[in-house]
């Protein structure tokens, strides 16, 4: 618990410091500029984001420092067409719905290596992403099997560290604040004429709150339940005249504590962890640019206090791929080959145990080609599995220049595999007989002067769910099937981004959403109107000030509709002061009006907490 003294040094530091940068106004321009006009996950291939279709938004890691984000979950909180929910604060459970589809039907990536792990049902663990050495995150929304395969239904998010620069470098960012919270950052980089290292540490640690918390109850009321999430990675690389070649590994050990059976006080504390190891390797024939990537990932899930059911999850991937980009004539090609083979083993209480594995073979061709004005893309997949019928999937888009006025419109269709864990089923009864989703997508629109407007609708077909046939749970005759029918899904999204002043950046932004499954009910825990919005002022090259927040409409926990958990607003202010060349110290305040709300029904969200920090460069 934060001393009271210790918070009333907050508020007086709040109410002196004046805020962020230490960059010129024009340079920081011109880096987000740079950033935010490249992209590699539409094709697997950097190219600017004018010569792609699809519907995408970059976060810079200006926009991550100025907003004072620590974590993936808070980034999306952000994205247009984008609702998440959460059991509690860090660490805690999350879900992400990224145009109504849940979190197992988006692809996320770690410098383009898989985070999704076949042994969890939601997909990926996003709420062990922090944010750490970040250049930028992409978010490629709707189908995108084309490119990427299964996993990538509604989209795919690419989180993409930064790089060495020249010499050596030394970074790092201590912040401490509110609920006993410390967050230690630290980057060690050099890179020669042709060699380059980095090595990166991030350790985050808090008491937290109550995880379940009483509806409408204070939930610093309640025990505590806290959050140790370390983050190692490491880089190196070799640069020769006509390519180069680099290795890596990530790892991440996190510690969580929560609750059980809707006791507040209660233990069911887990660990979680995240190893990642990689080769890439570029050379250039002619006028062919050849990458060879292979990659092996491993998630472990232990639930320390699970008195039944399953104590241990282990899931792990491998993926070799070799891709090469030419050009035909004026028609930019990309072609590529693949093999990726994934496995899922548990472990029960009581020795009882399961596992699973299969694998696929895929090749992708992807072409763009411009007529003066109009940009045209295509691209095509096809996945042989093991275990699952073939899958041949496309996208097609189109895009327009009329000076200013932009107009873009994508079809595309997309496929899921059934989760691994869901096929064992430990909690009932396994069923090898699933069989993937499969999903048809449209979005449309234009972009004008910082202004973009789109509408999109994704069906959803066979989608797999939870079915208990004599409605008795234990009987543990429950089990994962494909339902008939198609859910639909459908919506708005506007967006505005502007340097209104000469100093002063307005985002704003707004979601219409339409989710419904096959009996046309809507789906629980995504708003139907969400509102996003930024401000940030430079009143001097080395202060910034930013406000920024959400408003979630109405928002109901279950079909029923009678758990409702929308209707609030969340702000937050960041300021900072550049006091010295290359030293930032910042005061972050979360939840700045003390909104009490849940994203989860029965579970506490944060409260306000005051965040100081020191970040600099040697």
């Amino acid at each position: 618990m934060v001393a009271k003294g210790f918070k009333k040094k907050y508020f007086s530091l709040a109410a002196i410091a004046a805020t962020v940068s230490a960059v010129s106004l024009n340079a920081q321009a011109a880096t987000v500029a740079t950033t935010e006009n490249v992209v590699v996950s539409a094709s697997k291939y950097e190219e600017s984001v004018e010569e792609t279709t699809e519907d995408i938004e970059i976060v810079t890691f200006e926009e991550i420092e100025e907003r004072g984000l620590k974590s993936l979950k808070e980034v999306l909180e952000y994205i247009k067409g984008v609702s998440l929910s959460s059991s509690g604060g860090y660490g805690k459970a999350t879900s992400v719905y990224l145009r109504g589809l849940n979190t197992d039907k988006v692809l996320i990536l770690i410098d383009g290596i898989r985070y999704n792990d076949p042994s969890n049902t939601n997909g990926a663990s996003i709420e062990h992403l922090l944010l750490n050495n970040i250049q930028k995150i992409e978010i490629i929304k709707g189908p995108q099997s084309g490119i990427w395969g299964a996993d990538a239904a509604s989209g795919v998010i690419n989180i993409i560290t930064k790089q060495a620069i020249k010499g050596t470098n030394i970074d790092f960012d201590i912040e401490r604040g509110s609920f006993n919270s410390k967050n230690i950052k630290f980057l060690l980089s050099q890179k020669a004429k042709n060699f380059f290292y980095q090595i990166n540490y991030n350790y985050f640690s808090t008491d937290g709150v109550s995880a379940i918390t009483p509806y409408n109850e204070n939930p610093k009321d309640y025990e505590r339940d806290g959050y140790i999430n370390r983050n190692l990675s490491l880089k190196g690389g070799y640069n020769f005249d006509n390519g180069f070649f680099e290795i890596g590994a990530n790892y991440i050990n996190a510690d969580n504590e929560a609750d059980q059976f809707g006791d507040p006080n209660s233990k069911n504390d887990d660990t979680f962890q995240y190893d990642s190891y990689f080769l890439n390797g570029s050379f250039f024939v002619n006028s062919h640019d050849f990458v060879l990537h292979l990659d092996k990932t491993e998630t472990k899930r232990e639930f320390l206090d699970t008195t039944w059911g399953v104590k241990n999850f282990e899931g792990k991937t491998k993926r070799f791929e070799i891709k090469d980009r030419f050009y035909l004539k004026d028609i930019k090609l990309i072609a590529g080959l693949e093999y990726q083979k994934f496995s899922t083993d548990y472990l029960e209480v009581f020795g009882d145990s399961g596992d699973i594995s299969y694998s696929s073979k895929s090749f992708f061709l992807s072409g763009k080609k411009r007529f003066d004005d109009l940009l045209v893309s295509m691209a095509m997949r096809y996945d042989n599995y093991s275990s699952f019928d073939d899958q041949t999937t496309a996208k097609f888009g189109l895009k327009y220049y009329i000076k200013d006025l932009i107009f873009f419109t994508n079809i595309a269709n997309a496929y899921n595999v059934p989760n691994q864990v869901k096929i064992l089923n430990p909690w009932g009864a396994s069923n090898f007989d699933l069989q993937p989703e499969k999903t048809r997508s449209f979005d449309g629109g234009f972009e004008y002067q910082g202004l973009k407007i789109l509408v999109f609708y994704q069906k959803v077909k066979d989608l797999i769910d939870w079915f208990d046939p004599d409605d008795i749970w234990w009987n543990n005759n429950s089990y994962y099937k494909n339902f008939e029918g198609s859910s639909k899904f459908k919506g708005i999204e506007i967006g505005y981004k502007k340097d209104i002043l000469e100093n002063l950046l307005i985002e704003l932004g707004y979601t219409y959403l339409n989710a419904k499954d096959p009996n046309n009910d809507d789906l629980p825990r995504r708003a139907k109107n969400r509102y996003t919005y930024s401000l940030t002022w430079y009143p001097t090259q080395k202060h910034t000030i930013n406000i920024n927040g959400y408003y979630i409409g109405k928002k109901f926990d279950d079909k029923e509709k009678s758990k409702q958990i929308g209707k609030y607003n969340v702000t937050n202010v960041l300021l900072s002061h550049n006091f010295a060349k290359n030293f930032t110290g910042y005061i972050n305040i979360k939840n700045i009006f003390n909104k009490r709300y849940q994203e989860v029904y029965g579970y506490g969200s944060y409260p306000r907490g005051i965040y100081i920090g020191l970040r600099g460069s040697f």
